[in-house]
């Protein structure tokens, strides 16, 4: 988190390499959004191991500093929070032996808590192609935490946290609609540099799992309305998605002639939902 930190000052220094300064350099945006998530493990052979599928409110908020008409850096972030119902498997383990034959949703979990942050920093390059139509691409770096407390429903199940950094390329275009309107669509990559799963069970200590290997993708088509004062209202149907690859074995317990590990298993996350936002 703190190279993310660190990486976000970085980039709003840039303003010291452009001289020429739009009109107006700083904008600030805030909103909310409403979005489903679906989120799935993997085993090996493709089967289901589990899912957690819910619904999730988000408060954005983020600024935009424009060195000039071309140039610009923005700092993005999310904070979503809502409840997620739970499917998988009974598993047995015993001192002898696991048995984890039963059969996918034999293990049920209902209105779990689910958090989670966002925060990225991102240059923007803004070309111009007419009055009416510009094309946009950028880069930078963000930091994502997810969070599930299970234990709140049932103090027998673990807790489990997963920080991501990433990296992200993006573009998309700009085009002016009739009456103030504007259309901007955006399609971007994200590449986790690194990965971080936590797990916290009963009565046990923390368990860390490293899983790096993700990549996700992002989609959004914001429907604008400018107003005279420059400020505008912006209503945005979007796609967020991400597949993560199994972790490393972390070894939690040892014995005299075997012991016992955690994986986190390849995971994909799926989340679909409408933005509301003011940016002045």
């Amino acid at each position: 988190m703190k190279n993310s930190a660190h990486f976000c000052f970085a980039v709003l220094a840039l303003s010291a390499a452009v001289s020429t300064q739009a009109a107006r350099p700083v904008e600030f945006t805030v909103g909310s959004e409403y979005y489903n998530e679906t989120y799935r493990e993997y085993e090996k052979d493709g089967s289901r191991l589990m899912q957690q599928k819910g619904n999730l409110w988000s408060i954005n908020a983020g600024v935009k500093y424009r060195f000039n008409d071309r140039h610009a850096a923005k700092l993005e972030g999310r904070y979503s929070r809502g409840k997620t119902d739970y499917t998988g498997s009974v598993q047995y383990i015993t001192e002898d032996y696991i048995d984890d034959s039963a059969s996918y949703g034999s293990a049920t979990l209902k209105n779990a808590p689910r958090r989670a942050y966002d925060i990225r920093a991102l240059y923007e390059y803004t070309l111009p192609i007419n009055d009416r139509f510009s094309i946009t691409a950028g880069a930078g770096l963000g930091h994502r935490v997810l969070r599930d407390l299970s234990s709140r429903i049932d103090p027998n199940d673990y807790d489990r946290k997963n920080r991501t950094t990433y990296a992200q390329i993006n573009t998309g275009v700009n085009i002016a609609l009739p009456a103030n309107f504007e259309i901007s669509p955006r399609i971007a990559y994200n590449r986790a540099v690194k990965g971080r799963q936590y797990s916290y069970e009963p009565d046990q200590v923390e368990t860390r799992m490293k899983q790096g290997g993700g990549q996700g993708i992002e989609v959004e088509v914001p429907i604008s309305k400018k107003f005279a004062n420059g400020s505008k209202i912006s209503l945005t149907p979007f796609y967020r998605g991400w597949k993560v690859k199994e972790s490393n074995l972390t070894v939690t317990e040892e014995y005299d002639s075997y012991g016992l590990g955690s994986i986190e298993p390849k995971n994909h996350t799926h989340e679909a939902g409408i933005r509301l936002q003011y940016s002045f």
